[in-house]
């Protein structure tokens, strides 16, 4: 049965000569990985850029359930990114994003909702003149509630302790996994901003440091096998 869907590319192995096989996230059918005949071919090296990390597509794809390895029929570019490739930042930011989606997608279940938070995340990691220099916080934080380990919304005055393990904010530092006063009210005024905003929390780098290595932490509580390559580099290029 043939599906129209969008997705979006997060890797691509080489099969032969000419083809490849891409995992990729649809809205429609979930994470999928596809055989993608031709591509490699002297004649469709177009066809093979379209398939690098991040790619927004339109896609008819072929589905059997049960089986895994799909076929994709036609595919082309949903979006072009204009700025992404070409400035350090954001291409930095990008990949960051790439490891964070790919270690945390493994259901093959579609979640439409998931999927519109992502590739809105990305056109807009793109769109963006001057970009929010807290958007891999942000983008961090309303991931987890789609993953389905949002941090509780209960600060206050007496629960001013955040706690990664239960994702609550508490009256006492009672863990390990806990942040201290500070950082748990930097946490909760992220968590009422809006990814798409372009002003900033106003936090210094250190804080802003701090807090991805927390956030970081608190995926790793809460997603198996959960680690990255790429905040050292994200660190570096935001000093």
């Amino acid at each position: 049965m043939y599906h129209k869907t969008r997705g979006i590319v997060l890797h691509t192995i080489k099969y032969s000569e000419t083809s490849v096989i891409a995992k990729i996230y649809t809205e429609k059918l979930g994470l999928q990985s596809y055989m993608v005949k031709g591509v490699r071919a002297a004649k469709s090296k177009s066809k093979a850029a379209m398939l690098q990390p991040l790619t927004l597509l339109e896609m008819e794809v072929s589905h059997r359930e049960n089986k895994g390895l799909q076929y994709i029929k036609e595919f082309r570019r949903a979006f072009v990114f204009q700025s992404i490739p070409f400035d350090t930042l954001k291409s930095t930011i990008s990949f960051f994003l790439l490891e964070v989606i790919s270690k945390s997608i493994r259901e093959h279940e579609p979640n439409e909702e998931m999927f519109e938070f992502i590739y809105e995340a990305l056109r807009a990691l793109d769109e963006t003149e001057k970009l929010n220099p807290d958007f891999h916080l942000l983008f961090l934080i309303h991931f987890a509630r789609h993953l389905g380990f949002a941090p509780h919304e209960n600060f206050s005055d007496t629960n001013c302790f955040f706690e990664m393990g239960e994702g609550v904010f508490t009256a006492t530092q009672s863990t390990l996994y806990i942040m201290d006063k500070k950082e748990s009210a930097l946490l909760n005024n992220l968590l009422g901003t809006n990814l798409f905003e372009s002003s900033s929390s106003k936090i210094s780098r250190a804080e802003r440091k701090t807090m991805m290595r927390n956030l970081l932490k608190y995926y790793r509580l809460h997603l198996e096998n959960f680690s990255l390559k790429s905040p050292e580099i994200l660190e570096e290029i935001l000093d």
